[in-house]
């Protein structure tokens, strides 16, 4: 897999679910649904209703992928300047996992609802991202990201986090997902190809001696 743009992988993964949203709203009538992916809050969404705001609220390391060895390597087939194909040895990645907090934005409370049931219908349809839905370059290489709901935030650090924002509390959907990073550079590895096995007879060897 390319490291080229692997800072780009973060957003990417962003863009994949967003784009996924926006597709299912298609399906389901909706000619145009703006994508936000700011804070949610009323400024950023103004002039763009109807919209969808993933908003990517925590980064942390993903438990599961702490068991991984971080010490070990990974092998990889890669183009080489010659054109040839060349193995190398790459440190193994660092497992990501990204919180987003979903909410829906439209004119009316009953709009904002149909939306709202949209987007649960797509976490729920597409427990993976794969495909032509992975956007971006530093995602390839991967088949696919898969895509989970949250258990909700307690009440009182989501009054706590609307507040923050100057913003009355709204009906949000939580979900996650999991991307590797991937360090950069790698050594050349050489596999063998030929080698010399000898035999001795050993009863020679002890006449020899004698």
């Amino acid at each position: 897999m390319s490291t080229v743009a692997q800072h780009h992988i973060i957003k990417e993964a962003s863009d994949s679910i967003g784009q996924l949203l926006q597709a299912v709203f298609r399906e389901n009538g909706y000619k145009r649904v703006h994508l936000v992916v700011a804070a949610p809050k009323s400024e950023a969404i103004e002039g763009k209703l109807p919209a969808v705001c993933v908003y990517l609220y925590n980064v942390s390391l993903d438990e599961e992928g702490l068991g991984n060895n971080r010490t070990g390597q990974i092998i990889e087939q890669v183009i080489g300047d010659d054109g040839k194909p060349h193995e190398i040895s790459r440190p193994m990645p660092l497992w990501v996992r990204l919180d987003y907090l979903v909410s829906t934005w439209a004119q009316t409370p009953e709009e904002e609802q149909l939306l709202m049931g949209a987007a649960i219908k797509a976490v729920v349809e597409h427990p993976t991202v794969q495909g032509a839905d992975l956007k971006g370059d530093a995602i390839q290489g991967e088949e696919y990201r898969p895509l989970y709901f949250s258990q909700k935030l307690d009440e009182g650090v989501l009054s706590r986090f609307w507040a923050s924002l100057n913003q009355p509390m709204k009906p949000a959907v939580q979900c996650w997902t999991t991307v590797p990073i991937y360090p950069s550079g790698g050594t050349e590895i050489h596999r063998v190809q030929e080698k010399d096995v000898r035999f001795f007879d050993l009863n020679k060897l002890n006449r020899m001696k004698r």
